[in-house]
């Protein structure tokens, strides 16, 4: 299976890094972009850990580029990088060129996509869901630049018996909910408070945001630990200590950059809102006043002034 193409969807700054980093790994790779072409060629500035020290490196990865409508060949491994939002969308675009037993892999933040594209999909095609904490940004339609040292799991949204491995070595974990959850954790404090604030990540270690980050999480471990909130097998473990813990160490490794929430109102884009505060209002057995005023924030900014002005006020 190694020597099929890969099929990565989605030319973002994700996109971008798995094209090359697949590349690298001796795979053959067919990238599907929307509207920007990113050319034959990507230009990878790529951190590496060399006995503690970051260093940087510079490589140009061969890729081959189409828009899903000039694909011809039929795919066993496809790879979507999408926004939340696009994930279903993106899928059946190319769902005539994806094999019958195929592994589809999806990278995007939140919950409540993957159920959507699992519900898409066959009953002998297998849905990946992943989580990353990479960070990397998109310089060019062309060029990216690795910016934070992470990991990537992978695991299968409906788990199988005997359980499958995911076609990539060593990235296959269990019970992938339970890493989708910790990560919605974190997300639903560093994003839409960065974005609300207009921040970097590391300011929200600040004084001034301390009270809102500590009802925040205060909040959080309340659903969190709940036994009828929908994921609460994988959940258990995310007591207010542990999700503080989390917030910080993530904060403070990404200090210096920008959330994807902070830079898509930035740019007047759609955020991923839905499916990170929206997801944990949809399916919490309690009342959440803090994520709600911070789904507001983000969704309205006409609001954003009020509700920044709520959110600094709470004791």
């Amino acid at each position: 299976m190694k020597n099929t193409p890969w099929l990565v969807i989605g030319a973002g700054a994700i996109g971008l890094f798995w094209a090359c980093k697949l590349e690298k790994l001796g795979n053959k790779v067919h990238l599907v972009y929307r509207s920007e072409s990113p050319g034959k060629k990507i230009t990878l500035e790529s951190l590496a850990d060399e006995d503690g020290q970051q260093q940087v490196s510079v490589t140009k990865h061969k890729i081959k580029s189409f828009k899903a409508e000039d694909l011809t060949e039929q795919y066993d491994k496809v790879l979507i990088c999408t926004k939340s939002f696009d994930l279903k969308d993106a899928y059946s675009q190319v769902a005539a060129h994806v094999s019958d037993n195929a592994d589809i892999a999806c990278l995007c933040n939140g919950i409540g996509a993957q159920e959507a594209l699992q519900k898409t999909l066959m009953e002998t095609q297998t849905l990946w869901a992943g989580t990353t904490s990479e960070g990397v940004l998109k310089i060019e339609a062309n060029h990216i630049k690795h910016t934070g040292l992470g990991d990537t799991y992978f695991g299968e949204w409906r788990q199988s018996t005997p359980a499958k491995y995911f076609p990539i070595e060593s990235l296959t974990v269990a019970n992938i909910h339970q890493r989708m959850i910790e990560k919605l954790a974190v997300n639903a404090v560093i994003n839409p408070i960065t974005a609300i604030f207009n921040i970097h990540n590391g300011d929200i270690l600040n004084d001034e945001y301390k009270s809102l980050i500590d009802a925040t999480l205060s909040e959080l471990s309340s659903i969190f630990t709940h036994p009828k909130f929908s994921y609460s097998q994988e959940s258990q473990h995310l007591t207010q200590e542990n999700l503080k813990n989390r917030v910080h160490t993530i904060a403070q490794l990404t200090r210096l950059n920008r959330s994807s929430m902070h830079e898509d109102i930035r740019l007047q884009r759609q955020t991923e809102n839905s499916f990170i505060s929206g997801f944990l209002l949809n399916h919490s057995p309690i009342e959440l006043p803090v994520q709600r005023l911070l789904f507001e924030g983000v969704a309205h900014a006409e609001q954003r002034e009020e509700v920044k002005k709520k959110l600094l006020s709470l004791p």
